[in-house]
């Protein structure tokens, strides 16, 4: 999950590149999903009760709030928990935007939002160490 993480970031700049429409709305969902892939990442291997790959994704609610809660549980600080939920919440805004309604993001949006994908994995690493 580690590499898939990387992977998207690299997909979304390259999407980014195009400068199409296409490619910026592309990138915001992988942009998204960078973030998503790293906390699930985070979770199976974290020394703080790791979770699974497996158990991750058995939960009854919904698998994305799941994974939030479950690693802003594993946070110091209730500031960077606000701070990081913030964040994910306003990426999966723009993912659900750019999948579902007929919104062109543009240039300086999607770079706005691989930004903030950024550094939302930092505030993991920050938080529970760079496994």
């Amino acid at each position: 999950m580690k590499n898939k993480s990387q992977q998207s970031l690299e997909a979304a700049q390259k999407l980014i590149g195009l400068r199409k429409p296409l490619g910026y709305n592309s990138s915001i969902h992988c942009s998204y999903y960078a973030v998503l892939q790293y906390m699930k990442y985070m979770l199976a291997n974290t020394r703080n009760t790791p979770l699974s790959y497996e158990q991750q994704d058995i939960s009854s609610q919904s698998s994305h709030e799941y994974l939030l809660n479950e690693i802003t549980n594993r946070f110091d600080s209730y500031n960077e928990r606000r701070n990081f939920t913030h964040l994910f919440r306003l990426l999966k805004k723009n993912r659900v935007e750019a999948d579902y309604t007929t919104k062109d993001f543009s240039e300086f949006e999607s770079l706005k939002c691989k930004e903030n994908a950024e550094a939302a994995i930092k505030k993991i690493k920050r938080n529970l160490g760079d496994l």
